[in-house]
């Protein structure tokens, strides 16, 4: 949430919607993210990409996406935005469970990839609190996802699906 407000702030409107969906059920079946996919089924197609962020406040690595892709050379190119963060790394791996609803459609998947030495820590805990979170890692992160948002959104063309 914090990196569309980040854009709003800086009065940065990209072509496109940026939408922030905050999905429930995540650990017990899904419910929300297949709730998203079925509810808006019919313009799914027009879904340049969707990017989800699980995986704790740990420094940005890149984006993972869901295995070899043929637009992650040009994601690649993108997220070289990111190097002053050395956020630039595109991983085929897992995106998140969240965002694999919309496979099915097509839909680019990416996931914020974060430096996860410490997320498990305090994971699911009674410790996992937000004074444990390094605000300097929460800024790139925002400024990881804020970036790549932005650029997806506003450029005048799509990945091939």
């Amino acid at each position: 949430m914090e990196s569309l407000a980040t854009l709003r702030r800086l009065g940065l409107r990209p072509r496109r919607t940026i939408r922030v969906v905050l999905y429930t059920n995540e650990e017990n079946g899904g419910a929300g993210a297949n709730g998203y996919a079925a509810a808006h089924a019919a313009e799914l197609p027009r879904h340049v990409a969707a990017f989800e962020v699980d995986s704790g406040a740990g420094a940005p690595r890149g984006f993972s996406t869901d295995g070899p892709q043929p637009w992650a050379g040009d994601a690649k190119r993108l997220a070289n935005l990111l190097a002053p963060i050395r956020a630039t790394a595109i991983i085929p791996s897992f995106p998140g469970e969240d965002i694999m609803a919309l496979k099915r459609a097509g839909v680019p998947l990416l996931g914020l990839s974060l430096d996860n030495e410490h997320y498990f820590d305090v994971h699911h805990s009674v410790a996992d609190t937000l004074d444990k979170i390094d605000p300097a890692n929460l800024r790139r992160d925002v400024a990881a996802l804020a970036t790549m948002a932005y650029v997806v959104a506003d450029r005048a063309e799509t990945w091939r699906r």
